[in-house]
């Protein structure tokens, strides 16, 4: 009975066990969650350390996407009993319970696990080697990269889509290049420098330097780290562009696609005037202008000398001539004003625009941005 009684209270201890998994898997997800934040944050201060060692590394960086958390906890229990004959004694010619076993059986597995992206686009490794460069060069570690590439480019481009663009107009309180390489915020040196009576302290290691950053120096090491996640997981900047089609005479001008010499077919900037397609240089849009002028005067004395109240077909054609060469001379005069396309480039993120930054694209307009586009008669 004392063994039946241990087996019992076995069982419960186990079936107890096993109804607690959701606290434990619980308890793994949140440090597990915890965990991506030290995986970037000690995948920065590797590459640090590798940068404060050798300013013209190269950098290294993945990031997890998608983590696995299992927790599974099993209980068997069971039980043998066996009979035998009795042959001999009072109780002979009956069947009587001679044996009993118990068993018990009990698992418990745990697994995480994460799958990782690495960054294998040279661009984004650029931009990661000069955010590194800046954050080593201010503690006297290197510099920048000024050519090849060049740094300060690679950024515009990054930040505003223009290699010179204005970064701090184009972005509202992110952070950007300019809040790394304010001051000296981590420590250099051995194994043997590293403190070790600070209970919050991050250390990186390459090649035998260490680097390690103090409680005062942890929000410089975020910043940095949000601009390596910023440069691995966004886009730069892409311009949205449109189909301009152009049907044109003999002098490079818009006509009807029945006139047409020729046929000009672009891809521009969606916020582009179409008319600068076809800009002209100023010495050809002036002589081309007194052309049209003359050809003009040319027309207008004739319809003068047959009378415009006229509807014989000759003066129908002359008409017809007048309103096309009066639609060139206009066109010239707003070739003069935009003068040429400018390559303008409209931000993906609508959440990071500043005060100089086009407004948001609507929908209607980028389904109509697909166009086109022809000078009627």
């Amino acid at each position: 009975m004392r063994a039946l009684k241990l087996i019992v209270v076995g069982v419960l201890c186990l079936l107890l066990h096993s109804g607690c998994a959701h606290m434990q898997l619980r308890r793994n997800t949140i440090n597990q969650a915890r965990t991506v934040a030290d995986i970037h944050q000690q995948q920065v201060l590797n590459n640090l350390a590798m940068f404060v060692y050798n300013p013209n590394s190269m950098p290294c960086f993945s990031y997890p996407t998608q983590g696995v958390n299992q927790v599974i906890n099993t209980t068997n229990a069971g039980y043998t009993q066996g009979f035998a004959y009795a042959g001999m004694g009072p109780r002979a010619g009956t069947f009587l319970l001679n044996s009993l076993g118990f068993s018990l059986n009990g698992s418990h597995e745990s697994s995480e696990a994460f799958t990782m992206v690495p960054i294998n686009d040279p661009r984004k490794l650029e931009l990661m080697r000069c955010a590194y460069q800046i954050a080593a060069s201010s503690c006297g570690r290197g510099a920048p990269a000024a050519t090849c590439p060049d740094c300060q480019a690679r950024f515009g481009i990054f930040y505003t889509g223009d290699p010179h663009g204005n970064i701090r107009e184009s972005t509202v309180g992110t952070v950007t290049k300019d809040c790394l390489g304010t001051e000296c915020w981590f420590h250099v040196g051995c194994r043997k420098c590293v403190p070790h009576d600070c209970d919050c302290i991050y250390v990186g290691q390459y090649c035998g330097v260490y680097v390690w950053v103090l409680p005062q120096g942890r929000d410089e090491l975020a910043k940095l780290t949000l601009a390596i996640l910023d440069y691995a997981m966004r886009d730069p900047p892409v311009r949205l562009t449109k189909e301009v089609v152009y049907y044109i005479d003999e002098h490079g001008l818009p006509t009807t696609q029945h006139e047409s010499v020729g046929k000009v077919t672009a891809n521009i900037a969606i916020n582009e005037r179409n008319e600068g397609l076809l800009n002209l240089p100023p010495k050809e849009e002036s002589a081309l202008e007194q052309q049209l002028k003359s050809e003009l005067a040319g027309v207008e004395s004739q319809l003068e000398r047959l009378g415009m109240n006229s509807k014989t077909p000759q003066v129908e054609d002359l008409m017809a001539q007048r309103k096309l060469l009066t639609s060139k001379l206009e066109y010239l005069k707003t070739q003069v004003n935009i003068q040429g396309l400018t390559h303008e480039f409209i931000p993906r993120d609508q959440t990071i625009l500043g005060p100089s930054t086009p407004g948001p694209i609507s929908a209607d307009l980028l389904q109509r941005s697909q166009l086109l586009y022809q000078i009627q008669q």
